[in-house]
């Protein structure tokens, strides 16, 4: 009897480790986005000669805590190596205040070594700490030079479409909703029912896929929305037509 109740016990045991490890698999992974946050320019064009290259640059957020001794403005190639627009922030408290704001003090062409090819440029607020060091993402926005001319690089409008796999379900059984980003993007994607939240799936090459069981009966609005990983290249997006379901 003692032998049939372990092995009663055992199974029980081993059935609970499975259902978790499929829960806990089918969870989607959220990527990092790849930087801090936005970085908006006081000017939004210019030339590469222009001293200052802009008067200030402004984070949408502050500095992560424990990087909010010094700030520094700086521009180079996408990805980097990254040279100084203007004298370091080293006032401190960069992490606790509402965002950050520096001064430019050089033209494009002295930061850069000269004139700047044609092509896209980055153009950064990196956030330090004195026991931290440098954290390894910044704020950032894209600029690109034409001639002796720059501009802000327009992150691309996105359109997000969603839809389901029956517009009729019976109650408990399982409705896959799927939403679509175009252009092609990366980011979190939420599905909802009218103004409630049904989850949050990771989109990946513009596609998202989230399957349902618990919606009530009777009439469903679907909905979806879309945030990029890189608000420098895509802009958010929410679907403008529904999915109508109804579940009896």
């Amino acid at each position: 009897m003692r032998t049939r109740l372990s092995r009663v016990i055992a199974l029980l045991a081993a059935t609970a480790a499975t259902a978790l490890t499929l829960l806990v698999s089918a969870s989607p992974a959220q990527a990092e986005s790849p930087i801090l946050g936005v970085l908006s320019l006081s000017a939004a064009s210019g030339t590469v000669t222009d001293t200052p290259f802009v008067a200030s640059a402004t984070t949408n957020a502050p500095c992560p805590s424990g990087y909010g001794d010094n700030a520094s403005l700086r521009a180079g190639k996408p990805g980097g190596p990254y040279a100084l627009l203007g004298r370091i922030g080293g006032d401190g408290g960069y992490d606790t205040a509402a965002s950050v704001t520096l001064p430019a003090s050089r033209s494009l062409t002295t930061v850069l070594g000269g004139t700047p090819a044609d092509g896209d440029y980055e153009v950064v607020v990196t956030c330090s700490g004195v026991l931290t060091g440098v954290h390894p993402k910044s704020f950032s926005t894209y600029i690109t030079v034409t001639g002796a001319d720059w501009r802000v690089k327009a992150a691309a409008a996105t359109t997000t479409t969603v839809r389901g796999s029956a517009h009729v379900v019976k109650a408990g059984r399982t409705l896959t909703l799927t939403a679509a980003v175009t252009p092609a993007g990366n980011g979190p994607v939420t599905f909802t029912d009218g103004t409630t939240a049904l989850g949050t799936v990771q989109a990946a090459a513009g596609t998202a896929t989230l399957a349902t069981t618990g919606l009530a009966k009777g009439w469903h609005q679907i909905g979806a929305s879309f945030t990029p990983d890189d608000p420098r290249a895509q802009l958010a997006s929410s679907s403008k037509c529904s999915w109508w379901v109804y579940v009896y």
